[in-house]
């Protein structure tokens, strides 16, 4: 099994984390060594534990952190034979602490877009899209794009799903409708508080993180099918041109084809059919 540490961004905390493999699998470690790591040997990993079920702290707040692309990024360093180091930081910081030389990798939880490919490597993990959750009172009302057109939307910061609701608010200005009134938010917790206080009437994020959300407030969020369709990709962003590009792209259809992502999908209650590293 592999250690790994939670280097708490902005704090200099380093805590020490027990890792194991998510799959229970004994894979066996990838022959050829990635070169050109922050710490020689071990892989670090920028993380914002705020975004279940792919990655999150499993008592809320603190202790091991797990969900899909975490336990995908400890697949990944089992299977090259390698130690793995968390770096916590806000969501908006994941891509400057990666460009920055901070850390190695982003093991998911951002969509791969032109802004984003411009300034890093990425290999796809997942088929998502934008998705809305509402008030009771409102969801009902909602069955097109169109229908937002007016309300009061939170959104996090930084995000594409903040980019889409407010490209959307100029479509509803353009046709002649109330723009959406755009307030985003440092964490995803704080856009479920909006709609929950009444701050917001919907709140846009991941369909994948949509369907958890509504599970965990039951009869107080709506997740509503059918406004936004899968339209992009989850990507495991790397460093331009770094030798971790190659290998997260061979290691992902390698944890793919014997089944590893599978089971951590399964474990997370996440569809397998969404899953696509091709």
């Amino acid at each position: 099994m592999k250690k790994a540490l939670a280097l708490v961004a902005g704090a200099g905390i380093v805590l020490a984390l027990a890792g194991c493999s998510a799959s229970g699998d004994n894979t066996e470690a990838s022959a050829d060594p990635i070169e050109g790591l922050v710490n020689p040997g071990v892989i670090t990993y920028c993380i914002d534990p705020e975004y279940a079920p792919l990655e999150y702290y499993e008592d809320g707040s603190g202790g091991e952190i797990i969900g899909f692309d975490a336990d995908t990024a400890r697949a990944f360093a089992e299977l090259n034979g390698l130690d793995f180091k968390w770096e916590v930081t806000s969501f908006d910081g994941l891509m400057p602490g990666l460009t920055g030389g901070r850390c190695d990798a982003i093991p998911g939880g951002l969509y791969m877009n032109e802004e984003r490919l411009a300034v890093a490597d990425a290999s796809a993990m997942m088929n998502t899209g934008p998705a809305i959750l509402a008030s009771p009172a409102i969801a009902p009302k909602l069955t097109t794009k169109e229908d937002l057109c007016g309300l009061n939307v939170a959104a996090q910061a930084a995000s594409a799903n903040a980019a889409a609701i407010t490209a959307l608010s100029e479509e509803c200005v353009a046709n002649g409708k109330p723009a959406i009134n755009v307030t985003e938010y440092p964490k995803v917790s704080e856009t479920v508080l909006a709609v929950l206080n009444g701050k917001a009437d919907a709140m846009i994020e991941t369909d994948v993180a949509a369907a958890y959300i509504e599970t965990q407030n039951e009869g107080n969020i709506v997740f509503v099918n059918g406004i936004f369709e899968p339209d992009t990709q989850f990507g495991f962003y790397t460093q331009k041109g770094s030798a971790m590009s190659s290998a997260v792209t061979k290691g992902l259809k390698t944890l793919y084809e014997n089944g590893t992502l599978k089971k951590i999908a399964e474990k997370y209650n996440l569809p397998v059919e969404i899953l696509n590293v091709y």
